[in-house]
C-alpha cells in the first residue's frame, strides 16, 4: 500500500480507544524524507510518497484511517546529548563550536539536543560542559541552525 497523503494526527483523535493503531517506527531524521519504504510493528511493508502532497510527516501523523483502523508513524527512541550550558557564555561558545560542525540540534528551555556523538561526548567532558545523555522520541527532525555560508570560510578540502 502507498500513502501519499497525512491525513491528521492520532493526538487530535478523541477516542483512541476505539482503534486498532498499527505503528510505523522511524527515526526522527525520516521525517524530514518525502519518498520512505517502511514496516510496520505488524510487519507490514508500506510506501510513503508524500511529494506531490507538499505534506510534512510528524510523530503521530495518521496515513491510513477506515473507521476502525488508523496506521500511523512513530518516531523511535534515540540516544541523544541534552547539554545544559551554565551561562550565556557557555551557551554561545557551544552553540558556535556545534554550527561550524553542521550538527543538527534542538534547542529548547536553555537546553540543547542532538544525537549522540562520541566526539562530542568527549568535547563536552573537555570543556567542562554539563550534559546528559538521554533516550527521547523527537516530535520533529533536528535541524541546522540557521546562517549563511557567504561570509566566513570553511575550507572543504
Amino acid at each position: 500500500m502507498l500513502f501519499e497523503k497525512i491525513l491528521g494526527n492520532i493526538k487530535d483523535i478523541k477516542n483512541k480507544e476505539d482503534f486498532e493503531i498499527e505503528r510505523i517506527i522511524i527515526k526522527s531524521d525520516d521525517l524530514e524524507k518525502r519518498i520512505l519504504r517502511v514496516h510496520s510493528e505488524d510487519d507490514n511493508e508500506y510506501g510513503i510518497s508524500l511529494k506531490e502532497s507538499g505534506m510534512k510527516l510528524e510523530n503521530g501523523s495518521i496515513l491510513y484511517n477506515d473507521g476502525k483502523k488508523v496506521v500511523i508513524v512513530e518516531t523511535d527512541l534515540e540516544k541523544v546529548l541534552v547539554i545544559s550550558p551554565k551561562d550565556m557564555n557557555q551557551m554561545g561558545e557551544i552553540a558556535h563550536f556545534l554550527g561550524n560542525m553542521h550538527t543538527p540540534v534542538k534547542i529548547e528551555n536553555g537546553k540543547i539536543y542532538l544525537h549522540y556523538d562520541k566526539y562530542l561526548d568527549n568535547t563536552l567532558k573537555e570543556k567542562k560542559c554539563p550534559f546528559e545523555v538521554e533516550y527521547i522520541k523527537f516530535k520533529k527532525a533536528l535541524r541546522h541552525i540557521e546562517h549563511s555560508h557567504g561570509h566566513h570560510g570553511h575550507s572543504h578540502d
